[in-house]
């Protein structure tokens, strides 16, 4: 099941641990510190079972395109927007990946992220224009 809400600080973390340590029971630090009682279990049982409030490492899909060829992809579809995804790919295989191999909606998926951070890029510096205060002489 997947975790909803925010993440515990470790500070916070460390001081859930230090009263249970101290003899308190899991209701009354939720109660001293406004947090559910089952946070608090859930808190102590890792630190009980891993002996470390620090969270474990996560890991994310692996990235299938290497940073230039990245770049290749926003420059070839940002410099030629009539271009097909089939096109972009095979001319990115030859700056290559990590995997080696770019599918036909690799282009299309990566274009369309350069398209709205260029777009973002844009509304943020028309909104810093506007911002800035005009002298006149």
């Amino acid at each position: 099941m997947a975790p909803h809400g925010k993440e515990l600080s470790e500070d916070l973390k460390k001081r859930i641990v230090a009263l249970h340590k101290d003899g308190l029971g899991y209701k009354k630090i939720a109660k001293t510190l406004k947090l559910s009682c089952s946070t608090v279990a859930k808190t102590i049982k890792r630190f009980n079972r891993t002996s470390s409030t620090q969270n474990r490492i996560r890991h994310g899909r692996s990235k299938k395109l290497s940073a230039r060829a990245q770049r290749h992809i926003q420059r070839l579809s940002l410099g030629n927007r009539r271009m097909s995804a089939a096109s972009i790919a095979a001319e990115v295989e030859g700056v290559g990946g990590s995997a080696g191999q770019c599918s036909d909606s690799t282009p299309h998926t990566a274009s369309n992220w350069s398209a709205l951070l260029l777009s973002q890029k844009e509304a943020s510096s028309k909104y810093d224009a506007q911002e800035s205060p005009q002298t006149v002489c």
